[in-house]
């Protein structure tokens, strides 16, 4: 079953549950770490490396209560370095523009987000696109098809089968739906993707920009 390691305050029930709502109805589990002040007994840096490290992604959510609480800012700043090769998401509440400066070092997503139902449910998609439960049964039905066409060595057969399946898998991958709009700071020229245009900070280095919509043309008549 796919996973999100979700690193947030304690403090912040409302976004919780916000995103709770979000993950409800999908295949994709919440793995919610809490780090206000010592580690929970029996938990280690090790096995969070080991959490994050299984997870398919990790979603930063920060807050007005992150901002004021410097423990969960450095195990946040440790846990985005210890995501390697993984999606790493950075929400804020778009009502605490301005008043959030907690620096993550590196990141691929800035959601400004409000708690509507539209949003519930972009969040959901976002969560929906990590959905992996088709793997397992896409890699055994090609192998086994492949392990019945080839009766003279199933071996072979199934072996065939699943690299078959396997593309297919890559080829999927490679029509995921795509969120955000690519952008690179004008300060710090770390380059992400943004969901909403608008103001916004850059989470890296806390440089202010505006992500301004497409100009769309218009036909003028002339007359004539």
């Amino acid at each position: 079953m796919a996973k999100i390691f979700v690193s947030h305050s304690q403090r912040d029930k409302d976004i919780i549950h916000f995103f709770l709502e979000a993950f409800a109805g999908t295949t994709v589990k919440p793995h919610l770490e809490e780090l206000e002040k010592d580690l929970p007994t029996g938990v280690t840096a090790e096995q969070i490396e080991r959490d994050i490290q299984s997870s398919n992604a990790v979603f930063v959510l920060l807050s007005e209560n992150v901002q004021t609480l410097e423990h969960t800012r450095d195990w946040i700043t440790w846990e985005c370095g210890t995501a390697r090769n993984k999606d790493i998401w950075v929400f804020e509440p778009f009502e605490s523009l301005g008043r959030i400066r907690v620096a993550v070092p590196r990141f691929n997503h800035y959601v400004l987000f409000e708690r509507t139902e539209e949003w519930r449910e972009y969040l959901r998609s976002i969560i929906e696109s990590y959905d992996d439960s088709h793997v397992i049964p896409t890699l055994a039905a090609a192998s086994g098809g492949g392990a019945m066409l080839g009766k003279e060595d199933r071996g072979a057969g199934a072996a065939i089968g699943f690299f078959v399946g396997l593309a297919g898998l890559i080829l999927h991958s490679a029509f995921k739906p795509s969120f955000g709009i690519n952008v690179i700071c004008w300060k710090c020229f770390s380059n992400y993707k943004v969901h909403r245009y608008g103001s916004f900070r850059c989470a890296v280095c806390n440089a202010g920009s505006v992500l301004y919509p497409p100009q769309t043309a218009t036909c003028v008549n002339f007359g004539g």
